[in-house]
């Protein structure tokens, strides 16, 4: 990650940065992580995007898919930004398997 933070090419958006802070287990880590965050271009959020995220959902519920909320903003959001994702959950490799163009790290 630090290659890419050198680079300039990490982007983070308000879901992805709500799951980080929540997300660690220690004050240190948090102390040790956050200052990198701080370094990534923060993606905007159209309006649209919400509900890009709910359809996105309904399509993927007629599949049989149930995917949390905050996976299908990232992924609406990685779509409109023609962003890659660099996540290690499920979710978004079972929106591949059904169809949706997402390019996942």
């Amino acid at each position: 990650m630090d290659e890419l933070l050198s680079a300039n090419q990490v982007a983070i958006c308000g879901p992805i940065l709500t799951e980080i802070y929540r997300g660690f287990r220690s004050d240190k880590d948090r102390q040790k992580y956050l200052p990198l965050f701080e370094g990534c271009h923060f993606l905007s959020t159209p309006t649209e995007l919400w509900r890009d995220a709910g359809l996105l959902g309904a399509s993927l519920g007629k599949k049989g898919l149930t995917i949390k909320s905050f996976d299908l903003l990232i992924a609406v959001y990685s779509l409109a930004h023609n962003a890659p994702i660099l996540s290690l959950d499920a979710d978004f490799r079972d929106m591949q398997k059904a169809g949706i163009e997402l390019k996942l790290s």
